[in-house]
């Protein structure tokens, strides 16, 4: 399985769960951009978002935003997954229990498949704020390739 794959899976959900108003569904898997650690890595992310993503761009320094990043095990990681691939009421209607679990478990199945031997790390902003209304984010380190898996909704 490739992050191609990865990526299929959570715009399909993302579809799933944007809800009819103007709330909107954002989950991607992006590539974070070298650096020599993950602090800056995602400090250059936040960097660029601020600068090319956001209207009005601003210059946003990475260390008003104190990033942290904390290792994240596996269960907080499935539940994680499993709030945002059921968030909208659409979804909730999706039957609890196993059909839900199954589908969060096949979309770890191909993240790890991708990016064999990740260690996950929770992502957290102060002020936590940023681009979105609710928004997760987890850092994926693998050797020297970092990877942010990224949930959101906006409006």
């Amino acid at each position: 399985m490739s992050l191609d794959h990865c990526q299929g899976f959570l715009d399909a959900l993302a579809l799933l769960n944007s809800e009819a108003g103007d709330l909107c569904a954002t989950y991607e898997i992006v590539r974070l951009p070298g650096a020599p650690d993950l602090a800056t890595a995602l400090g250059l992310r936040v960097e660029d978002h601020a600068l090319n993503q956001i209207s009005p761009s601003r210059i946003l320094p990475a260390p008003l935003w104190q990033i942290a990043a904390t290792p994240m095990a596996r269960a907080p990681l499935q539940q994680v997954c499993l709030r945002w691939f059921f968030s909208s009421q659409h979804m909730q209607a999706a039957p609890a229990g196993r059909f839900r679990t199954s589908l969060a478990a096949a979309f770890l199945e191909a993240l790890d498949q991708a990016l064999d031997g990740f260690e996950a790390h929770s992502v957290t902003m102060a002020p936590p704020m940023w681009y979105a209304i609710h928004w997760d984010e987890i850092a994926f380190v693998r050797g020297a390739e970092r990877y942010l898996l990224h949930f959101s909704h906006s409006d």
